[in-house]
């Protein structure tokens, strides 16, 4: 009973907490149970080990054994490729927890270094638990949305082995009407999708913080140094703030900078794939009739979000840099020393670099491409279904 209270207290502040730590402690929950934190320096092998051997024996092999031996006209391949694409997808994402984690842990450490000195004017505070608080809802809208579509309506179906979701599930149990073997194919098929949501799920997660949390620094930063402007003209003709507030708000401004190019590095190749495997996704289930739309909707929907939350995100960042840009130019530096001006004018250079992210280096990840996206797929389908 006291580690259930303890437990429970611990959880309790936790959710009350509108600081950055607070949100990292929510994305690296599920992560630091099964072995793979995003703070941590090593990764736990046996999660790994069983995560990838399903998605290869279940997802890889069941549409390579369906394709070749079940699959019978077009319908039947379509649906096939929608899994295809969710292989992909899956397998991207478990890419990048493996292979990206020296750089995710240096953006970490960037980013609480500039929370800490964004917080440090008790002014901004305020704003500043606001703008996580925000953040943190669609936190969890995201992970309850998602959580209760798998649980009452994709899991279900996907443990059920008659339903073979136009893959051969548990290829070389048959025949998978009899015990044992349809149990422990349900098993299998049960820890597999478990597995992949722990995997695909807090990587979305982590991008919605990541992405939200930097624009959030951003618009923090662009309205401090708007403060430059307050200040008592009848007594000083030069204003004397900012010799001691610029500094700083460029030490700001250089992390952020550093920030964004590392975000861009981070998830340029896994943005890009996932857009495409998200759109491919789509598309295809647009050619399938509308009374088998019901066993892929979970994923669609998923997609769909995801797909929307890539760009929604990207979006809010672009538009804290451009506003960020402005603020630059408003700031009263035409009442600084000459220092302090050319200082300023620097920052302005640099904060006229167009800031987003790019899918796969090539495509602007905003709400403009997000639009642009959705009629062409529409096009696409109508003009081959038709």
């Amino acid at each position: 009973m006291e580690f259930i209270k303890r437990n429970y207290r611990e959880f309790r502040s936790r959710m009350q907490d509108y600081s950055y730590d607070s949100l990292l402690s929510i994305v690296n929950f599920v992560p630091s149970l099964v072995g793979f934190s995003i703070l941590g320096n090593k990764i736990s092998a046996p999660f790994w080990i069983l995560h990838l051997s399903l998605l290869f024996y279940i997802y890889g092999v069941g549409c390579t054994v369906y394709q070749v031996k079940y699959a019978g006209d077009a319908r039947d391949f379509i649906k096939c490729y929608v899994n295809v694409t969710l292989l992909l997808l899956i397998a991207n994402n478990s890419h990048w927890f493996l292979l990206k984690r020296p750089l995710l842990k240096s953006i970490l450490q960037e980013i609480s270094q500039s929370d800490a000195l964004a917080t440090a004017n008790e002014a901004f505070r305020g704003k500043h638990k606001r703008a996580v608080q925000r953040i943190k809802r669609i936190l969890f809208m995201f992970y309850g949305f998602n959580l209760t579509n798998a649980m009452f309506v994709y899991l279900p179906n996907r443990m059920d082995v008659k339903n073979s979701y136009s893959m051969t599930p548990c290829y070389g149990m048959e025949p998978l009407t009899a015990s044992p073997n349809k149990e422990i194919c349900s098993a299998l098929l049960l820890i597999q999708e478990i597995s992949i949501m722990m995997v695909v799920l807090n990587y979305q997660a982590l991008l919605v913080v990541l992405i939200a949390y930097t624009a959030l620094l951003y618009r923090l930063l662009s309205e401090e140094i708007m403060t430059l402007n307050n200040y008592d003209r009848q007594t000083y003709f030069n204003n004397p703030i900012a010799k001691t507030m610029l500094h700083e708000l460029i030490k700001r401004h250089v992390i952020l900078l550093s920030i964004i190019d590392q975000l861009k590095s981070l998830y340029s190749g896994s943005i890009g794939i996932n857009f495409g495997s998200n759109a491919v996704c789509m598309s295809l289930f647009f050619y399938l009739p509308f009374q088998e739309w019901l066993q892929f909707m979970p994923v669609v929907v998923y997609c769909f979000l995801v797909f929307f939350l890539y760009c929604f995100l990207c979006q809010r960042l672009t538009n804290a840099a451009e506003y960020f840009e402005q603020c630059v130019y408003s700031c009263g530096w035409e009442n600084f020393d000459v220092k302090e001006k050319k200082a300023i004018y620097f920052m302005l250079r640099q904060a006229q670099r167009p800031v987003e992210i790019l899918a796969a280096d090539i495509i602007p990840v905003n709400i403009s491409t997000f639009a642009t996206t959705l009629q062409a797929m529409f096009k696409f389908v109508t003009v081959v279904k038709v």
